[in-house]
């Protein structure tokens, strides 16, 4: 039997990070532990029902999993022309610029590949910076809420041709209609990406 690595070894080494969406009871499970860990354990203003207030059953979640355990959590809503980034949270122990990147980037590609091209959040004061990196910008004056003081901010989502993006149509064509019965965050947009841009005649022609 190989021994155990020493508790030094452990933390030098460089963790794997992975981010997911929620699509079973049991992830959903695991994204309000999280969220519990985070909020009610270290939050003294906050209480459970403000914490879990109904949204959670409508909205879209990401868990951030460090070596395959539940470590960040971030909830996105869905509006007619933004979406709302909120909840953000990893746990003590995780609590990392690269989780908290991992998540962010990793909404925001979602939202991109939904056909958004807004997203809306708030920040605590300490993190403005680190939207700001994401292409982020203060949409206002910091507002007083019963989470404490947060910051608006607001993300214009550029087109990333890459990652592909679900657009409104054509519907009835039977490659777009595969398309959007394909599992939430896992499309193929390979067949839809191959197709050649539309040609706009001119007056002249």
């Amino acid at each position: 039997m190989s021994a155990l690595p020493s508790k030094d070894a452990i933390e030098s080494r460089t963790p794997t990070i992975e981010i997911r969406l929620v699509r079973t009871p049991d992830e959903h499970a695991m994204a309000m532990a999280v969220r519990a860990a985070v909020f009610l354990a270290e939050e003294d203003n906050i209480t459970y029902f403000d914490e879990f207030n109904g949204n959670d059953y409508v909205s879209t979640h990401l868990i951030a999993y460090v070596d395959g355990d539940p470590a960040g959590i971030i909830r996105l809503r869905w509006f007619a022309d933004f979406a709302l980034l909120e909840r953000v949270g990893i746990r003590r122990r995780y609590r990392s610029y690269q989780v908290l990147a991992g998540l962010a980037r990793a909404a925001l590609d979602l939202a991109r590949q939904k056909g958004y091209r807004t997203v809306a959040g708030r920040a605590r004061q300490e993190t403005v910076n680190f939207w700001k990196r994401f292409g982020g910008r203060q949409s206002g004056e910091a507002i007083h809420m019963y989470r404490g003081t947060l910051v608006p901010i607001i993300h214009d989502l550029p087109r990333r041709p890459d990652l592909g993006a679900i657009e409104a149509g054509p519907f009835g064509d039977p490659e777009f209609e595969s398309l959007i019965v394909q599992p939430e965050g896992s499309w193929d947009f390979s067949r839809i990406k191959s197709r050649p841009e539309p040609q706009h005649l001119t007056a002249a022609e």
